[in-house]
């Protein structure tokens, strides 16, 4: 089944974006309406002292190897990136991505995560696998073939990677009241969102059905316009030597057919000339 644009699972198969070095160039923060959701600003209260709250939240991130403990330096990354993926957290559906004004989902790149967070994507993936590992990350990752060619001549490929936050992980972070009631919300939102953009695709269709409709009627008449002339040209310099009340006929006939047809003028007049020399030929016999 064809998945609908707005849907994450969507942005992966799409169309690479361009990625401007100088777009994001100073390091984004959290606005003030986004500390203002409760949500988010519990989860950031937590998330950024991550490593003091160890063993209190999230504590099957510290089971990943049976027995044995996990490495700090996971709660370590989990702490610095904490901001970064909280303002790129889509409430509606859990994942870190957006909705551009046309209605289609956007997934946000890791690299950018880790340049903000100050830590290698390597150390970013690692810590998302190991999330994934226990149940608070859901990952889907598809290679997508650019137009761009390396100096050996072969396509380049980027990776897209789905990022979705589980209710396990909100659970875990003690904060799953808070984000069903967040999610519920921004679904309505979402909802109201992607109605407008609809009416506005709508609106634009038709605005330009009208125009291609006028352009057309606009070509239609013109072009009935130099049939006309064209018969009427064509009916007084390459009508052979013959009676009056031919001629007339002839015209009128050369005129019907190249607006009744839609053909020019050289066309109709061929018509015309068979027509009217069987209808001379039936009458002789």
């Amino acid at each position: 089944m064809a998945r609908l644009a707005s849907d994450p699972h969507y942005a992966l198969s799409a169309p690479a974006r361009s990625i401007s070095s100088a777009r994001f160039a100073a390091p984004r923060r959290l606005s003030e309406k986004q500390k203002s959701n409760p949500l988010i600003k519990k989860a950031w209260e937590r998330l950024s002292c991550i490593v003091e709250n160890r063993g209190k939240y999230l504590r099957r991130l510290d089971s990943i190897h049976g027995d044995r403990r996990s490495r700090i330096e996971k709660y370590i990354a989990l702490g610095n990136i904490a901001e970064a993926v909280l303002l790129r957290l889509d409430l509606a559906t859990s994942v870190l991505g957006w909705i551009d004004e046309a209605g289609r989902f956007n997934l946000n790149a890791q690299c950018r995560i880790a340049e903000q967070s100050g830590i290698s994507t390597g150390a970013l993936s690692r810590l998302l696998s190991g999330m994934e590992a226990v149940g608070y990350v859901y990952k889907r990752a598809q290679k997508n073939r650019l137009d761009e060619k390396n100096e050996n001549g072969l396509h380049l490929v980027r990776t897209k990677v789905l990022i979705r936050f589980t209710k396990l992980f909100w659970r875990d972070l003690g904060l799953a009241y808070l984000f069903e009631r967040a999610q519920k919300r921004a679904l309505k939102n979402r909802k109201l969102q992607l109605q407008a953009i609809s009416q506005r695709r709508s609106a634009e269709i038709e605005r330009r059905s009208l125009e291609q409709l006028k352009r057309e009627r606009s070509t239609s008449n013109w072009r009935k316009a130099e049939g006309r002339k064209q018969a009427a040209e064509l009916s007084t310099q390459t009508l052979p030597p013959r009676d009056y009340e031919y001629a007339r006929i002839r015209h009128q006939l050369i005129v019907a057919l190249a607006i009744e047809q839609n053909i020019s003028a050289s066309a109709a007049a061929v018509i015309a000339d068979e027509r009217l020399a069987s209808e001379l030929s039936r009458r002789r016999t």
